[in-house]
C-alpha cells in the first residue's frame, strides 16, 4: 500500500475530530461539514483550512502534540476571533498606526513569500562537494571530540598585555595561574564548561584540538587574555554517512544566503532607488537587505542527533563527559572562518 502522507492524515484527524458528535445532525450542523466550518464565534465561522495552516507552521511535532494540536490550535482561533470582533467594536481598524501596523505586515509576508521561492531553487550540494567538507574538517567529524574546559578571563589593559603574557608562559597548572593574577591584583573571572567540537569557533577548535588532557593554552583577544585548560576530552567520531544530512544543510544555507545577496544586488542595480529628507545623505548600497531566517543562519551546520550519539558513547566512557544539548543552530558556530 502507498504510504500515507502524514500531513493528509492530520487533517483528516482533525476533521474527525471537529465532525463527529453526540445525538443527530440537523441541516445546518451538514452544510458546516460541507464547507469545512469547524466552529462560528458569533456567527462569524473559523474552517479547517486556518486549523491546518497554524499546524503546518508548527514544524515537527511529536505524535502526542499531533493529536493535542488541533484542539489546542482552534482554542486559540476561537479566542483570536472573540479579540478580533471586540478590536472591530472599538474601530480600532480604523486607527492609522494599526492600519500601518497592518500595510507593514503585508509588506513583510509578500517580500518573505518571494524570498522563499527564490530559495527553494537552491540546489543540494554533489556527494563531492560533501566528501570534502567531511575530510577537511576532521576535528568537526573524524576525530570530533568533546572537552572539559576550564577558563580563566583575565581582564587587562593593552599596556599589561605582554607582561601578563611574559608572566603566564612558564605556568603550566591553571590554579598558580589564578594564585600568580591574584598575587599582582589582575581581575578575571573563571569559568568551567563542556562544549563539544562544533560548538567551538573553528579557530579555537583548530588549537584545543592538538591539546592533550591536562594542557593549557593562552589566548590573547585583544580586550583580554583568555587561559584554557583542557581538563579532560572524550572522543565521539560522526561518520560519513551520519555527517551527510548535516553538511548538505550547511551548503544549502549558505547557498541560499548567497542567491539572497546575489538577488538583492540585482533589484537594487535595476531600481531607482532616492533618499529624501533626513536620510538624503544615504548611498544605495547602504540600504539593508532582507536576508530571511534560512539566509541568516548560512554558518549553522544542524547537529540535531549529535547528542545521542554523544550521550550513548559519554555512558560507555570512563571519564565520564556529559555533552551539552546540541541542537540546530549549535554545530558550526565554529565554521565562521569558512
Amino acid at each position: 500500500m502507498r504510504p500515507t502522507n502524514k500531513y493528509l492524515l492530520l487533517t483528516l484527524a482533525i476533521a474527525t475530530i471537529f465532525s463527529t458528535g453526540c445525538g443527530k445532525k440537523d441541516s445546518a450542523e451538514k452544510s458546516d461539514l460541507k464547507t469545512q466550518v469547524v466552529a462560528k464565534v458569533n456567527g462569524d465561522e473559523i474552517s479547517i483550512h486556518q486549523v491546518n495552516f497554524q499546524i503546518a507552521r508548527m514544524g515537527q511535532v511529536s505524535e502526542a502534540q499531533s493529536k493535542e494540536a488541533p484542539k489546542h490550535i482552534l482554542t486559540r482561533l476561537v479566542e483570536q476571533q472573540l479579540l478580533k470582533q471586540q478590536a472591530l467594536e472599538s474601530k480600532l481598524d480604523r486607527d492609522p498606526r494599526i492600519l500601518q501596523a497592518l500595510e507593514s505586515s503585508k509588506d513583510e509576508i509578500l517580500a518573505q513569500a518571494y524570498l522563499e521561492q527564490l530559495m527553494s531553487k537552491v540546489a543540494k550540494p554533489s556527494k563531492a562537494e560533501v566528501d570534502k567538507f567531511y575530510q577537511e574538517n576532521p576535528e568537526l567529524f573524524s576525530n570530533r571530540r568533546i572537552f572539559r574546559l576550564q577558563e580563566l578571563v583575565i581582564d587587562v589593559s593593552n599596556d599589561k598585555l605582554a607582561e601578563v603574557e611574559t608572566g603566564l608562559k612558564d605556568i603550566k597548572n591553571i590554579n598558580e595561574i589564578a594564585v600568580w593574577l591574584k598575587n599582582r591584583n589582575y581581575q578575571f573571572t573563571a569559568n568551567s564548561n563542556v562544549r563539544a567540537a562544533e560548538q567551538l569557533p573553528l579557530d579555537m577548535l583548530k588549537k584545543l584540538q592538538p591539546l592533550k588532557d591536562g594542557d593549557l593554552i593562552i589566548l590573547p583577544t585583544g580586550r583580554s587574555i583568555n587561559v584554557l585548560h583542557l581538563a579532560a576530552s572524550q572522543s565521539v567520531p560522526i561518520s560519513r554517512e551520519k555527517a551527510t544530512p548535516f553538511i548538505e544543510q550547511f551548503f544549502l544555507n549558505q547557498s541560499k544566503s548567497k542567491s539572497v545577496k546575489k538577488e538583492m544586488d540585482m533589484l537594487k542595480s535595476k531600481a531607482k532607488i532616492e533618499y529624501v529628507g533626513a536620510f538624503a545623505d544615504m548611498k544605495k548600497s547602504e540600504s539593508a537587505t532582507p536576508v530571511s531566517p534560512e539566509a541568516k543562519s548560512e554558518k549553522e551546520l544542524p547537529a540535531a542527533k549529535h547528542t545521542s550519539d554523544t550521550q550513548l558513547e559519554t555512558e560507555k566512557s570512563k571519564k565520564v563527559i556529559t555533552a551539552p544539548n546540541t541542537n540546530q543552530s549549535n554545530i558550526d558556530k565554529g565554521l565562521s572562518g569558512l
